[in-house]
């Protein structure tokens, strides 16, 4: 993907969800749902903006 920022809105493995009456972004990546998935982790990818299992989202045309 040419051009696109890294970012849970470009993932294919984001989703958003409805929680009282809010929306929140969810992802649906097994190993970022998995316990190996460390807080540790977690820190490490919120400062380089965009998680380890980031993947571009597939289009149809």
């Amino acid at each position: 993907m040419r051009g696109s920022k890294k970012s849970c809105d470009t993932c294919a493995h984001s989703y958003m969800e409805r929680e009282n009456f809010k929306f929140r972004q969810k992802c649906r990546s097994p190993e970022y749902n998995s316990p190996e998935y460390t807080f540790d982790m977690f820190m490490e990818d919120q400062g380089r903006g965009y998680c380890r299992f980031w993947s571009p989202e597939t289009r149809s045309r």
